[in-house]
């Protein structure tokens, strides 16, 4: 696959008291970012879920030149209903 020449760099970070992950991705535009921001938020939280843990919670934070433009809150949880 082939960059486009002056593609934004995009970092992404998840961060909780527990995990912390951050990369850079080359996107462009801001929603595709936060598009894989989340994706990527998810992914992180379903694993944990899937392996035992009750709750995930993390912040999601996105920049772009430096300037923090975006942050979120992902939460994902699975409880017994009985």
């Amino acid at each position: 696959m082939t960059r486009q020449f002056g593609m934004p760099k995009y970092r992404i970070s998840i961060v909780n008291k527990n995990f912390r992950a951050s990369d850079e991705h080359e996107l462009p535009s801001h929603e595709a970012a936060v598009k894989e921001a989340l994706k990527g938020a998810l992914q992180i939280g379903a694993d944990e879920v899937c392996g035992g843990e009750q709750f995930f919670g993390a912040e999601v934070g996105i920049e772009c030149d430096g300037e923090v433009f975006e942050r979120l809150v992902i939460a994902i949880g699975a409880s017994p209903l009985g």
